[in-house]
């Protein structure tokens, strides 16, 4: 067994052999007396002299056994040691000592990190017997000329000898076999001698190739999955491809029957690939899944679903997983929601556009009043358009997903579609500049008809949006209303005189106007949503800043001769303001002045440092 492998050793000193004399002077042997101090004393002297003489078959930079300091470490150089040609013949020269040394040094190591790898019924006592005497009877019984082995090694591997081996893996190794470990396979040689009657004499090299080849070997273990278990495996996949699945996915059959899988000493969905492809070489194998077909995930979910579908109108998840037992409800989701050929109707719910009744009349009625709407203002509602009887016959279907039928069948090869708007592919029209167009063509509205509109045109309210194409149209004259300017006739230099009466400096929250008997008559009564929507789009002297569109008259009237943007007139209104220039205090100061409409904002780090620079300046 060769091994290219070299083992790390740790850069700590090396472990002092006293050290483990002394320990193991108060630990039982096998036969339940403690060590002899004279006999622990030869096993260190092997474990000293004994590596320099061995012919290994790799290069190692150091030999010196107590270098090692884990098991695991301890395990491995072991291994190598092992390979070497002339291994047994000088381990006889030692009576056995250094294998029995390497042994109780393995012990103390494992004392030393606390860890128990064997958690069998094998006691540490019967343990260190196997390591300590194991070795001794191999060699006697290797160098008598009256002894038949139980198996004569064979590069052949003899099929009657791997099959009794199998039973003693799968008897006593149901945990799994863990290669190159010496303990294990003094165990394993233990439990052999006991089935069979008789020991096995075959080199270690010879044994664990044959153990490799009763099982299957994942992570370092060898598993006995046995013939049983493989039909069982077969039978499922059999049963479920025979109903026309052309795909099984790898995670999905080992989740579902993961509860045997893993008590059959099948312990990850890796193992189980490893076993299907032997058990069948003659289908396709992608990463994911396998199968009779090796298209992309994609298409072959795609096929899988429409495979199931049947005469469905509507499908949801959870009954497509369940008709696809072996296809994970989340590539199915996937699918469903990136394939435009699936329907949306509501939550978790789709159709899909074979299922559609329309007819060739309706899909042309559809498209040309689509063209003549693009033609005439850039875009059309999907609400608008002539449906006939589209409805009526697919009644199963949502609104929404009668909309999105239509578009994906009629329109999707020229149009886009962004909630409810329509428009030819390439162009640029958003929701604010439709809902301008269309506050120009009423007189008179709520802020819920706005708000309304904008759901109805893309399926969404945000309220910024129809707040900020009123402010721009049309007349806001209180918190609920607006009107077309046809319904206000305002005197603008009356008007600007009357603000200018309450302005001392360039700027002025809007809330600070709490009286407007001097403001001229206008048609409509004088308050604070009418002067806001006056200074943003009538007054010569006046603007109207605020930091975002808000129905609680958050903002300032500032004259236009002032360039400054709004966050610096909420820094000056800070700097000479008799304020701690804390984020809470100016944060209040703020919101109770009326410049903003909540006590934070995601500026008032930038506001109060450039406040602090400006106030360090003057002072």
């Amino acid at each position: 067994m060769e091994s290219a492998i070299m083992p790390e050793f740790s850069s700590q000193s090396a472990i002092a052999p006293e050290a483990v004399i002394a320990w193991l002077v108060t630990q039982p042997n096998a036969n339940g007396t403690l060590y002899l101090e004279n006999v622990v004393r030869q096993y260190m002297s092997a474990l000293s002299s004994t590596p320099a003489k061995l012919e290994v078959p790799v290069a190692l930079a150091n030999r010196n056994i107590f270098s090692y300091h884990t098991p695991e470490e301890l395990t491995s150089y072991w291994g190598i040691l092992k390979a070497a040609p002339n291994y047994n013949e000088v381990n006889s020269i030692t009576s056995g000592r250094f294998s029995a040394g390497m042994g109780c040094l393995l012990r103390y190591l494992q004392h030393l990190s606390r860890d128990r790898s064997t958690a069998d019924k094998t006691s540490e006592p019967e343990l260190i017997q196997l390591v300590e005497n194991f070795e001794l009877k191999y060699i006697d019984k290797c160098n008598s000329p009256h002894v038949a082995p139980t198996v004569l090694p064979n590069p052949a591997l003899a099929p009657d000898v791997i099959e009794k081996l199998t039973d003693v893996l799968s008897a006593h190794f149901t945990n799994g076999y863990r290669l190159n470990s010496p303990i294990e396979l003094a165990r394993f040689r233990s439990f052999a001698a006991e089935d069979f009657g008789e020991e096995i004499v075959l080199s270690h090299e010879e044994l664990e190739r044959y153990i490799s080849a009763c099982g299957t070997t994942y992570d370092g273990k060898v598993y006995a999955v046995s013939t049983e278990t493989k039909e069982r495996i077969k039978g499922l996949t059999e049963e479920y491809f025979a109903d026309g699945a052309q795909a099984i996915f790898f995670a999905e059959f080992y989740d579902k029957n993961e509860n045997w899988l893993f008590g059959a000493s099948i312990v990850s969905k890796d193992m189980l690939i490893g076993i299907l492809r032997r058990i069948f070489p003659n289908l396709s194998f992608t990463q994911t899944y396998f199968g009779y077909t090796e298209t992309s995930i994609f298409v072959a979910l795609e096929s899988e679903i429409l495979r199931v579908w049947g005469s469905n109108v509507l499908l949801t998840y959870e009954q497509l997983a369940e008709r696809l037992q072996y296809i994970p409800i989340e590539r199915i989701k996937n699918v469903l929601g990136q394939n435009g050929d699936f329907i949306w109707s509501s939550v978790g719910t789709f159709s899909h556009v074979s299922r559609i009744d329309i007819t060739a009349e309706e899909r042309k009625t559809i498209r040309e009043a689509t063209v003549q709407g693009c033609n005439s203002r850039g875009y059309v509602s999907i609400t608008d358009l002539p449906f006939g009887e589209v409805g009526e016959r697919n009644y199963e279907l949502s609104v929404a997903g009668i909309h999105n039928a239509i578009f994906r069948i009629c329109l999707s090869d020229g149009f886009c579609k962004r909630g409810k708007i329509v428009m030819r592919t390439g162009d640029i029209t958003d929701a604010l500049t439709i809902m301008k167009d269309y506050c120009l063509t009423i007189d008179k509205c709520s802020l819920n008809d706005l708000l309304n509109y904008e759901r109805e045109l893309t399926g969404e309210i945000h309220r910024w949006v129809p707040m900020e194409a009123g402010n721009t149209v049309l007349v806001r004259i209180d918190k609920d209303t607006y009107v077309a300017d046809k319904f206000v006739h305002f005197d603008v230099d009356g008007v600007d005189a009357a603000i200018e009466l309450f302005m001392e400096d360039d700027y002025l929250p809007l809330k600070s106007f709490t009286t407007f008997g001097v403001f001229p008559n206008c048609g409509q009564n004088w308050n604070l949503f009418l002067l806001e929507s006056y200074c943003r789009r009538f007054s010569k002297k006046f603007r109207f800043e605020t930091p975002s569109v808000n129905s609680c008259n958050a903002g300032a009237v500032i004259r236009k001769s002032n360039e400054l943007n709004y966050a610096e007139i909420m820094t000056d209104a800070i700097v000479n303001a008799n304020i701690p220039l804390t984020s809470s205090a100016v944060g209040r100061f703020l919101f109770v002045a009326g410049y903003t409409g909540r006590s934070t904002t995601k500026k008032i780090n930038e506001i109060l440092k450039k406040a602090k620079a400006i106030r360090e300046r003057k002072d």
